[in-house]
């Protein structure tokens, strides 16, 4: 992946604030972030690339509607037209699988994703592209006859079951451990792929993540038997996003 560094100087607020240096953040395949340092602080800046999927005015509304919730870094410029986000830099400990073990910092979690799941998700227009749905069905015209088979068979089965009517929240879509840092309170990074959804689908892209079992966070939300489906759709995503 090409430097980027040299255009962090083009961005007047990192400038004036006195640009010093920039350290490349290694998270992600397409986006260019860096940790810059100032003489007026130090701050977090994403290059965006162009990415199936991503919305930038879709993101860019959905961190306007959380901003005053404190569950993500306080974001400062979000230039849609220069194709930048320049956020407050958040000082924390990225986490790790095994803190989704220890039982004060997952009740601090859960607390946020509540604040996050809280907010209904209904209400936009052409929000139905960001349905899991949607995402998964796009991304089977790419893949081998038997894997695009399997995943219109659980979509399928899951709309029988009134699931995808039932994806009225705001759903973060990437919750792995290197997209929540800090511990009071922990606070959720990278919301390129926030749309509309369910609550399922966070924890179990969390779950999948973790390698921890969160059921017990996340049973009572099944309504109608929907999580061997939602659970064997997470599975074929997750294996198509490594490849």
């Amino acid at each position: 992946m090409p430097d980027k560094r040299h255009k962090l100087n083009q961005i007047d607020f990192i400038r004036q604030a006195g640009f010093i240096r920039a350290v490349a953040i290694k998270h992600g395949l397409n986006n260019h972030s860096f940790k810059v340092f100032t003489e007026g602080g130090i701050y977090f800046v994403r290059l965006n690339a162009t990415i199936a999927g991503v919305n930038r005015r879709r993101e860019a509304y959905i961190l306007d509607r959380i901003a005053p919730l404190n569950i993500t870094p306080k974001v400062i410029i979000n230039d849609l037209e220069n194709n930048y986000l320049l956020t407050e830099w958040s000082a924390g400990k990225v986490w790790q699988a095994g803190d989704f073990n220890q039982a004060r910092l997952l009740a601090a979690l859960v607390k946020q994703l509540h604040k996050v799941h809280a907010i209904n998700y209904t209400d936009e227009d052409n929000e139905i592209e960001s349905r899991l749905d949607q995402r998964l069905l796009s991304y089977a015209t790419n893949q081998n006859p038997s894997i695009s088979a399997r995943l219109k068979t659980h979509i399928n089965k899951l709309h029988d079951l009134e699931f995808w009517a039932n994806n009225t929240y705001l759903t973060h879509f990437d919750l792995n451990p290197r997209n929540i840092i800090g511990r009071n309170p922990p606070l959720l990074l990278d919301w390129e792929f926030a749309g509309q959804g369910h609550p399922l689908i966070d924890w179990l892209i969390m779950e999948h993540e973790c390698g921890h079992d969160l059921s017990p966070h996340y049973h009572s939300l099944d309504d109608n038997n929907w999580l061997p489906s939602l659970r064997a759709l997470i599975q074929i995503m997750m294996q198509i996003w490594s490849k």
